[in-house]
């Protein structure tokens, strides 16, 4: 099956899935040295992109991905124990190496006359990822070990959910 996505993207979407709270789950990935900053300000997939981190470097780094694991949660006190135990355990990555954020996506309030507002908010871990190798066994392997810490942390603190 060609459209199939590798094990490792896999495992990573479903130890984000395997979160109590979250509905969906998916990864995108962005080679940064083709965005320009001018591409910033464009509508679609570029209107996701963390613009603010990028104008700050100006641009992305020599051979940097954005490796975006983007989610949705339960509209409930469940799904906000699953975007603080996610907001936790990005800044623990962050703190121990990793160049990750969780931000809050929407869109507008309003478009044309049909109301937005209270129905589009998502999340993304933007995972800035340096690959100089340009090795996409590198990147699988990065993607496979980070699902395995995911996994490792829900297992961990499943009490906190109850």
């Amino acid at each position: 099956m060609a459209n199939e996505a590798p094990k490792e993207v896999a495992r990573l979407t479903e130890a984000v899935k395997a979160i109590p709270g979250i509905t969906e789950a998916e990864l995108g990935k962005v080679y940064l040295p083709d965005v320009a900053l001018s591409d910033l300000s464009l509508p679609g997939a570029y209107a996701d992109l963390p613009a603010a981190a990028l104008r700050r470097t100006k641009g992305g780094l020599p051979d940097e991905l954005l490796l975006s694991i983007g989610f949705t949660i339960e509209p409930d006190e469940k799904g906000l124990k699953a975007l603080e135990f996610l907001a936790w355990w990005t800044r623990d990555q962050a703190r121990g190496g990793e160049n990750m954020q969780l931000r809050a996506l929407a869109l507008p309030p309003m478009a044309g006359n049909t109301k937005q507002l209270g129905q589009t908010l998502r999340f993304t871990i933007d995972w800035f990822y340096s690959n100089p190798s340009q090795d996409i066994g590198v990147v699988l392997k990065a993607l496979d070990e980070t699902a395995a810490s995911l996994e490792l942390a829900t297992r961990l603190y499943r009490p906190a959910f109850q």
